[in-house]
């Protein structure tokens, strides 16, 4: 995830209290606070301006309506849509009217969101920013930033990693779209026949809006794995159950390529802002764990891990997409998969269980 922007909470008479909102703002540069209309527009000015500041972003302050970039920096005034855009007004009663808009390359504006509370900014705040929060990644997937140069990498250096699950004899595997999006090279890594492999890999299909890709190893040198010996669960799972998420977080910096397994449960059947792709979980995950498997006691597959919010906003919170979605996705392929069905790992202690799953959880690396 890319930040979680904190919003504090609006006492009357404007005083500050401690945070108590996380919203997430997928990859905007600047937060533009325009218009703000009300009895105490200095103060809900100054409220916005202080702790967006606070939160690390860069702030454009300006009482200009939206359309004038006169005294904006210089790469907002080329690309508006690098900021999201503010406008708030107060009821007399003290209720709060917030707008969140995007504007597209000419300065329109593309979508807007609106929320109102009573008595809290903060919720106001919060209700009009997660109807765009991911907007340019998850629900506009025919949208094109510009491109930022890539930063030039040797030939022998990759640009990131993410991980996988095997789920075919003939080598396809799920991970996280946001893992391979613009890869021009992908290769997979994993222990077969206890020796380490490395076989190149493209992407098959992808679904933008749940975050899933399915890739197949297409590489000379691979002539196919055993059947994957674990279940491939598409009902919903409890809160309360065990889970285990295995991946290679940070596998190309700190923490080596060794596969990690974490525990934890499920803590919700829901995700971030109520979402009902995902669970939550406590198992940690790290950067470079996006894309890998999570499963239960009983060696089944329930979910694909794919983010977490920052420690230092909430511990042990992470997300994992459900089964169901990956099924959807698997339904379009042109071909037909034989998922994995296995039982029998469910009658092995937890050390073996682990042992057999690890040996079809890739590390998938992208330049």
């Amino acid at each position: 995830m890319k930040n979680l922007l904190l919003v504090l909470l609006i006492i009357p008479f404007f005083s500050w209290g401690q945070s108590v909102r996380n919203i997430e703002i997928d990859s905007y540069k600047y937060i533009v606070v325009d218009e703000i209309i009300g009895k105490h527009s200095g103060e809900m000015r100054r409220f916005f301006v202080k702790n967006l500041k606070k939160a690390g972003y860069t702030v454009v302050n300006t009482k200009k309506p939206l359309k004038n970039y006169d005294s904006f920096p210089q790469d907002l005034i080329d690309n508006p849509n690098l900021a999201l855009y503010l406008v708030a007004e107060e009821e007399n009663n003290m209720c709060y009217f917030i707008t969140a808009n995007l504007l597209d390359y000419d300065g329109r504006v593309k979508l807007v969101r609106n929320g109102k509370s009573c008595g809290l900014l903060s919720s106001a705040i919060k209700k009009s920013i997660s109807g765009l929060t991911s907007y340019n990644y998850k629900y506009n997937p025919n949208f094109k930033k510009k491109k930022i140069p890539k930063k030039k990498l040797n030939g022998n250096e990759w640009a990131g990693n993410g991980s996988g699950v095997i789920i075919s004899k003939s080598g396809h595997i799920i991970t996280n779209h946001h893992v391979i999006k613009d890869a021009e090279k992908i290769e997979v890594e994993f222990m077969l026949d206890d020796e380490l492999h490395k076989f190149n890999a493209e992407v098959v299909q992808v679904d933008k809006a749940n975050d899933l890709a399915v890739l197949k190893i297409f590489d000379m040198n691979f002539d196919g794995v055993s059947q994957p010996p674990y279940n491939f669960k598409f009902r919903g799972s409890d809160v309360g159950t065990k889970v285990y998420a295995f991946g290679y977080p940070m596998a190309l910096s700190i923490m080596g390529k060794e596969i990690k397994v974490t525990d934890g449960m499920i803590s919700s059947k829901s995700g971030f802002d109520g979402n009902i792709t995902t669970y939550q979980i406590t198992a940690p995950i790290q950067g470079g764990n996006s894309g890998g498997p999570l499963f239960d006691e009983q060696a089944n597959l329930i979910g694909i891990n794919s983010s977490g919010i920052r420690k230092d906003i909430a511990d042990n919170v992470a997300y994992s997409i459900k089964t169901s979605y990956v099924s959807n996705l698997l339904d379009v392929l042109p071909k037909r998969i034989d998922l994995p069905s296995g039982t029998k790992l469910k009658s092995l202690p937890l050390t073996e269980q682990i042992k057999e799953i690890s040996k079809y959880v890739v590390l998938v690396k992208v330049k």
